[in-house]
């Protein structure tokens, strides 16, 4: 039997897989991924640099972001359903195997970059946790 569709839970997950974000590349990683990548900030005058450069201040990265994670969420939503998880850890399960491909992917991208070694437990890491908590949310929220 197809599981109903929860919109509120694929919201939910959509909205905490970008607080995660927010944090991941924030207060938790912030310092060594901009390192990583060369970007410094002049915090007084707000403006960020990669390698010396100033960068334009864009809103589309997070718009194109945002939409993103609804896209993830609807598919999580999907596999869950699919994959018969009906409780927070089923979810966070499915959540971590697609987390882990995802991550492997990113990482394979930054090796034949030649990007610091340092952005592989960052940049790896990062949607395993965003998925397995997707999935949390997407497996164990049942639609009544």
């Amino acid at each position: 039997m197809e599981r109903k569709t929860n919109w509120i839970a694929i919201v939910v997950a959509a909205v905490a897989a970008m607080v995660i974000g927010f944090l991941w590349y924030g207060p938790l990683f912030s310092k060594p991924w901009m390192a990583a990548y060369g970007f410094t900030m002049d915090e007084a005058n707000q403006k960020l640099f990669k390698d010396g450069v100033e960068l334009p201040m864009d809103m589309t990265p997070m718009i194109f972001n945002t939409l993103a994670m609804f896209v993830f969420a609807f598919l999580m939503n999907w596999l869950t359903g699919r994959a018969g998880a009906n409780t927070w850890a089923e979810g966070a399960k499915i959540g971590a195997i697609v987390g882990i491909f995802v991550g492997a992917t990113r990482c394979l991208g930054l090796l034949f970059a030649a990007e610091p070694g340092s952005l592989l437990p960052i940049e790896g890491l990062y949607p395993v946790v965003q998925l397995s908590v997707m999935g949390a949310i997407l497996g164990g929220w049942k639609k009544k």
